[in-house]
């Protein structure tokens, strides 16, 4: 079971956070670029999206650490890539309403 779960590809590439930080980061370039006031909805609306996504992933990620005592450092290493995206997000955030608005 355990091998299935660290084989698994979101696991092996950490898509989930890498993906996030991505469309978060177009999303910001596109709104500083056009200032469209719908793209500030859809940034919030993304924003809301991914901390739920990221937090189901980290949770996840939780439960392999505590079941998994083999690759508990690969483990630890793609909770702090998915822990990053919060400071980049509050930083998006105050980028946002602060700079751009």
């Amino acid at each position: 079971m355990m091998e299935k779960i660290i084989n698994n590809p979101f696991y092996i590439k950490n898509h989930i956070p890498i993906i996030s930080f991505v469309l978060g980061t177009l999303l910001l370039i596109l709104l500083a670029l056009t200032r469209l006031d719908s793209l500030l909805y859809y940034g919030l609306l993304f924003v809301f999206i991914a901390v739920l996504i990221n937090t189901i992933y980290s949770v996840y990620l939780l439960i392999v650490l505590y079941q998994n005592k083999i690759s508990k450092e690969e483990t630890v290493a793609r909770l702090g890539i998915t822990m990053l995206n919060i400071p980049i997000t509050i930083l998006y955030i105050y980028i946002v309403f602060n700079i751009i608005l």
